[in-house]
């Protein structure tokens, strides 16, 4: 790991930064770190994949040494936007102990059935003690009840999916409030 987090400190990066797929945001109603994994931003088949292993090992290592929660939002990510498990397997593998032990929740947003059957082979057979961590959210507003909305930012696209498929079934847009 040690290893990793000098090549991460020395390397530009700024490529992989451009993108907006991780950044830190507020707290949740814990107090703990929220650092958000946007998946429609990651272009898997255009990036350097080390890079962004380098990019992550960056950006983590001083949120990781206190309790932290990832939300990841799955929301419109295609073929070309899914890490495979072999890539997050090595991740988990190179990450230090306190990625791990620091981790409350990952905090999966508009999962498909198909990203709920892959998440639950790879913490299942992949990576011991993450499983019990996730928690799939098919709204913004279950995740409201963990973290306040002004506590998050938000990729534009997020709020307008979550608004247009979400927002139908809410009641006070049914009864005209």
């Amino acid at each position: 790991y040690s290893r990793w987090l000098c090549r991460a400190r020395a390397e530009d990066l700024s490529d992989i930064a451009a993108l907006k797929a991780l950044y830190q945001t507020g707290v949740d109603l814990c107090g703990r770190t929220v650092m958000v994994v946007v998946g429609r931003n990651i272009p898997v088949t255009l990036i350097d994949i080390e890079k962004a292993l380098l990019y992550f090992i960056h950006v983590m290592d001083h949120i990781t040494v206190k309790e932290y929660v990832i939300v990841y939002f799955h929301t419109l990510t295609g073929e070309h936007n899914h890490l495979d498990s072999d890539f997050l397997k090595n991740l988990f593998d190179i990450v230090d102990i306190k990625y791990k032990k620091n981790l409350k929740a990952f905090y999966f947003v508009h999962p498909t059935f198909r990203s709920k059957v892959s998440t639950w082979f790879f913490t299942t057979f992949s990576v011991s003690g993450l499983k019990e961590k996730v928690l799939y959210l098919h709204n913004l507003q279950q995740l409201f009840t963990c973290i306040k909305p002004e506590q998050i930012d938000i990729p534009p696209f997020v709020l307008e999916y979550d608004a247009r498929v979400n927002r139908p079934n809410h009641p006070d847009v049914a009864s005209g409030l």
